[in-house]
């Protein structure tokens, strides 16, 4: 960054009783002295300007991506089979004998943050599908659900993240409560399916 500086070009030269006639024109008149001091508080007003800037950019706080890791604890919904925690916090599908699966949990991001990705880790042995998904609802509605961003988990092994859209990715926790949805559909008997993991990527100070 460049140096901020301020050179004045107004020089008083004073007047002497009974010598210098009061005039609004010449090179000693009150035009080219108030003329002189306009410029110089316009060239003052943008050094001002200059050093807000300045210490506005100093004292900025860069945006950081970070995480908010979660352990699987999801909570049982009702009328549905629900998902089981181990000694690990590791979310597992015990029942064999259903094919659907699902569980909730709260989340609390961070208000006012913009969401990166939603990344879920765990394993999907079965040709069934899951879905693990970050949802919001108005604070003072029940019915009006909606999905931010949902990851499918399926092929073995799973743990790419998915990108959460631009227009529903700012948190607003004066507006919506958030919730973690992780439901699973068509597995067979015998198949595992297991969730170890579920991080939130945002930018953050």
């Amino acid at each position: 960054m460049t140096d901020i500086v301020f050179n004045p070009t107004f020089k008083h030269v004073a007047w002497v009783d009974n010598r210098d006639r009061v005039a609004a024109s010449g090179q000693n008149g009150f035009n080219v002295r108030f003329d002189a001091i306009q410029q110089d508080l316009e060239s003052l007003s943008t050094v001002v300007k200059q050093v807000d800037v300045g210490l506005k950019a100093a004292g900025a706080r860069p945006l950081l991506e970070r995480k908010l890791t979660l352990a699987p604890a999801f909570v049982p919904v009702e009328g549905d089979p629900s998902w089981a925690i181990d000694s690990f916090g590791v979310a597992t599908k015990k029942d064999g004998t259903r094919p659907t699966i699902r569980g909730i949990m709260t989340v609390t991001p961070p208000d006012g943050v913009v969401l990166r990705r939603l990344r879920v880790t765990g394993r999907n042995t079965s040709a069934g599908s899951l879905t693990v998904s970050l949802q919001r609802v108005p604070l003072a509605e029940s019915g009006n659900l909606e999905t931010v961003v949902a990851v499918s988990c399926s092929g073995g092994p799973f743990g790419d993240p998915q990108d959460v859209p631009a227009d529903r990715n700012r948190v607003d926790m004066s507006t919506y409560r958030y919730f973690i949805d992780a439901s699973a559909d068509g597995a067979p008997v015998g198949t595992s399916l297991v969730i170890t993991s579920i991080q939130l990527s945002y930018l953050g100070v």
